[in-house]
C-alpha cells in the first residue's frame, strides 16, 4: 500500500514485519511500551509523540518521516514537482541548462529579487509555487556564480529553500544534501552570520531526521563561533546567535530534557531582551516572540500544557510569517486539547488551516492533532469535517 492509503499504524506494522520484529521486540529495542505499538497498529490510536516516533524509527532503521507518511501534496501549479527540486539538488551536471535558456546569466540584483519572491512563497505556505520556481532559480544562481563569486550568497539561499521544501515533502536525505550545499555556498562569501544561519537550517533538517543530539551540538558550535558581546554587537549578530540557541533548545527539548532546554531558553531570552524587538535577518527570525513560540513548542512536546499556554500569551502575531504563526497555532491547539478545552482546540486548529491549506496538509503534526480532536467527539461537526478534509491525502 502507498503512504497515501495507509495509517500511521499500518506503516509502522509494515516496517516492523519487514524487519522481522514482534511487537514486544520492537518495543524493547525502541524503549516504548508494547501497548503503544499495539494500539497504533490496531488503529485504536492514530498518533504518537514525536519522541516516540523517533525511537521507533531508530529501532526500525528508517527516517521518522516514513512512519509519519510525509509525502508531496503540492498544489497543482504548472511545473510544481518535489522530484524536480530533488533532481536539481542531486544533479550530476552542475550547469545543465534548460533547452530554451539563452546561456546569459541573470544579473545579481535580479537573483536577489527572485530569492525574495521565493521566500515569500515559502513563508506564505505556497509550496507548489515555490517548487515550480526552484529548479530554475538554482540553475540561474549556479550560472551566475560561475562568473561572479558574489552570486554564492543568493545560491546559498536557493539551496536553503530547496532543503525546506524537501523536508516538507518527505525527502529528508535530499534536504540534508541541499543544506550542505547551502553551507558550502555561504562559505565562499565573507558573511559569517549568513553562514551561521545556514548551519541553523542544517540543524533543523537533522532534527527532522531524528538526529536531535547532533542537531544540538552543531547549533551550539555554530553559535559559539559567532557569540556576540551583548553590549557592543550588531543586532543582526545577536539575532543570528539567538536563533541558533533556540535551535539547540528545540533539539534538547525533543529528547525530553526540559531542564536542558530551559537553560538554552534562558540564554535566548536574554538575547531577545537585549534586542527588544523581533527581527528577520537572512530570512530567519528571532526576538521575544520567537522565544515565546519555541517555549510553547517545547512545553507542548513535553506534555506541560499549562506552561505552553502561559508562554503563548507572549506571542505577538504581528510580523510573523504565515507558516510561523500556523505552526505555533498547532502547538497551542495541542496544549488546549491536553487541557480538555476541545472546542478551543478545534477553533485554533481551524485558524491554522485557514492560513494555508497547502502548508497544513504537509504537517504531520496537524494530521495527528486532527485525528486526536476527532477522537474526542462522538459526532463530527462542520469544523471537524473541514479539518479532516484539510489533512486528507490526495
Amino acid at each position: 500500500m502507498s503512504d497515501a492509503s495507509t495509517t500511521v499504524g499500518q506503516r509502522l506494522q509494515a516496517n516492523r514485519l519487514n524487519r522481522g520484529y514482534t511487537q514486544a521486540e520492537l518495543a524493547r529495542r525502541a524503549g516504548v511500551s508494547v501497548d503503544l505499538i499495539s494500539m497504533l497498529e490496531r488503529d485504536v490510536r492514530e498518533s504518537m509523540s514525536w519522541a516516540s516516533m523517533v525511537k521507533l524509527a531508530r529501532a526500525l532503521d528508517i527516517d521518522p518521516g516514513v512512519i509519519a507518511g510525509k509525502s508531496s501534496r503540492l498544489d497543482r501549479v504548472p511545473g510544481a514537482s518535489a522530484l524536480a527540486v530533488r533532481d536539481a539538488v542531486i544533479n550530476p551536471d552542475l550547469l545543465e541548462l534548460h533547452p530554451d535558456h539563452d546561456g546569459e546569466p541573470t544579473s545579481l540584483a535580479e537573483l536577489w529579487r527572485l530569492i525574495e519572491r521565493a521566500y515569500g512563497a515559502y513563508f506564505g505556505g505556497e509550496f507548489g509555487v515555490l517548487a515550480a520556481e526552484l529548479p530554475g532559480l538554482i540553475n540561474e544562481c549556479r550560472l551566475l556564480e560561475s562568473a561572479d563569486p558574489a552570486a554564492a550568497a543568493p545560491l546559498s539561499h536557493a539551496w536553503q529553500l530547496a532543503g525546506s521544501v524537501l523536508v516538507h515533502t518527505g525527502r529528508d536525505d535530499a534536504a540534508a544534501i541541499a543544506a550542505e550545499r547551502a553551507i558550502q555556498a555561504a562559505r565562499k562569501g565573507n558573511d559569517e552570520w549568513r553562514l551561521a544561519t545556514q548551519y541553523g537550517v542544517y540543524c533543523w533538517v537533522m532534527l527532522h531526521q531524528g538526529r536531535a543530539d547532533e542537531s544540538e551540538r552543531l547549533a551550539m558550535r555554530a553559535a559559539d563561533a559567532i557569540e556576540p558581546s551583548m553590549s557592543r554587537a550588531a543586532s543582526e549578530q545577536i539575532a543570528v546567535w539567538g536563533g541558533l540557541v533556540l535551535q539547540a533548545a528545540v533539539a534538547r527539548g525533543s529528547t525530553g530534557d526540559v531542564d536542558g532546554a530551559e537553560n538554552y531558553l534562558r540564554m535566548a531570552a536574554a538575547a531577545a531582551a537585549r534586542l527588544g524587538t523581533d527581527r528577520h535577518d537572512y530570512w530567519t527570525s528571532f526576538g521575544p516572540t520567537h522565544v515565546a513560540i519555541q517555549t510553547t513548542h517545547i512545553m507542548t512536546s513535553a506534555h506541560r500544557p499549562d506552561r505552553a499556554l502561559k508562554a503563548s500569551r507572549a506571542v505577538n502575531p504581528q510580523g510573523l510569517f504565515k507558516v510561523q504563526y500556523g505552526r505555533h497555532l498547532l502547538d497551542v491547539s495541542r496544549a488546549l486539547l491536553e487541557r480538555r478545552r476541545t472546542d478551543e482546540a478545534e477553533e485554533t486548529a481551524t485558524r491554522a488551516l485557514d492560513l494555508s491549506a497547502e502548508w497544513f496538509r504537509h504537517q504531520s503534526v496537524a494530521e495527528s492533532l486532527v485525528h486526536d480532536l476527532v477522537g474526542r467527539k462522538t459526532r463530527l461537526n462542520a469544523r471537524l469535517r473541514t479539518l479532516l478534509q484539510g489533512v486528507e491525502r490526495n
